[in-house]
C-alpha cells in the first residue's frame, strides 16, 4: 500500500496473506479476506504465482510478518482448492475474483474475524480503506507490516475516462463499470500496490458489520500516480456466484 499507515492491532481481522512455494520457503505475494472459517476471497490472478505455482498457504491474524512480538495471533492453513470465476480469462483482468478453500477451519477470535460483503450495487459513502502487505511504492520494497490507506471512490464514468488510453490486453474493452470499482486520490499518493492484489477494499457503514467489503484489489497503473485510481473487482456483482459455491 502506497501512502498508508500501520493500522491499530485487531482492526482488520479478516485480512489474509496468500503464500506460494514450499513449506521451507513460503513467499507471501497476495492478499485476501476471510469469508468464513474455511473460505477466503481473493483475486483470480492470485490463484497462481508466475514463478512459484499455485497459491498454497493462507495466513490470518498477523500484522508484522518479521516478528512474533506484535499484538497478533497468526494462524497458517494450507489452501486445498482454488475456484476462479469461470469468466476470468487471462491476460484480461475482467472477473478477477476467486475463492480459496482452507484445509481446516481457522479459529475465530479477537484477532481473526470474517468480513461482511456489500450486496447493493450503489455505495453510499465517499471513502474506502485498502489494506495489504504489498509494496510501499511502485519501485519500493514490500512491507513487513500491514498497511492501510483511505482512498476516495471514483465514479465509474470518470474511471472509464481516466483509463480510456490504457485499453490493452488487460482491459481490451476498457473499464467495466458493472464489475469494477475505482478508488484513489486525484493528486495520487495513496493507493494499493503490487503485493496487495486480492486484498479487500472496505467501507464503514452503520449497522451490524463495522466493515463491509466492496472490492477486491485487482490492478492499476503503477501505484499512487495522479489521475490513476486503483481498480478493484466489484464484490456486489458477484454475490450470486459466491453464494453458489
Amino acid at each position: 500500500v502506497a501512502g498508508g499507515i500501520p493500522p491499530k492491532p485487531r482492526k482488520h481481522g479478516a485480512m489474509v496473506q496468500i503464500g506460494y512455494g514450499s513449506v521451507e520457503r513460503k513467499s507471501w505475494e497476495c492478499g485476501g479476506s476471510l469469508l468464513t472459517e474455511r473460505w477466503v476471497l481473493s483475486a483470480a490472478h492470485c490463484a497462481k504465482s508466475y514463478f512459484l505455482g499455485p497459491a498454497r498457504w493462507a495466513r490470518v491474524g498477523d500484522l508484522d510478518i518479521s516478528t512474533s512480538n506484535d499484538d497478533a495471533r497468526p494462524q497458517e492453513k494450507r489452501i486445498i482448492e482454488r475456484i476462479l470465476h469461470p469468466d476470468y480469462k487471462e491476460p484480461a483482468v475482467y472477473n478477477d475474483i476467486a475463492l480459496f478453500k482452507l484445509d481446516s477451519n481457522v479459529l475465530l477470535n479477537e484477532w481473526v474475524a470474517p468480513i461482511c460483503l456489500h450486496t447493493k450495487e450503489e455505495i453510499s459513502v465517499a471513502k474506502a480503506t485498502v489494506t495489504g502487505w504489498g509494496r510501499l511504492d511502485f519501485a519500493g520494497d514490500v512491507s513487513v507490516k500491514l498497511q492501510e490507506a483511505e482512498v476516495t471512490l471514483v465514479n465509474g464514468t470518470e474511471c472509464r475516462r481516466l483509463y480510456s488510453q490504457d485499453v490493452g490486453s488487460k482491459i481490451p474493452n476498457g473499464i467495466n463499470v458493472q464489475s469494477m470499482i475505482c478508488a484513489g486520490e486525484r493528486e495520487g499518493g495513496k493507493d494499493a500496490c503490487s503485493g496487495d492484489s486480492g486484498g479487500p477494499l472496505v467501507i464503514e457503514v452503520p449497522g451490524n458489520c463495522l466493515k463491509v467489503q466492496v472490492g477486491v484489489t485487482s490492478f492499476g497503473k503503477e501505484c499512487g500516480l495522479a489521475n490513476s485510481p486503483g481498480v478493484y473487482t466489484k464484490v456486489s456483482n458477484y454475490i450470486p456466484w459466491i453464494e453458489n459455491i
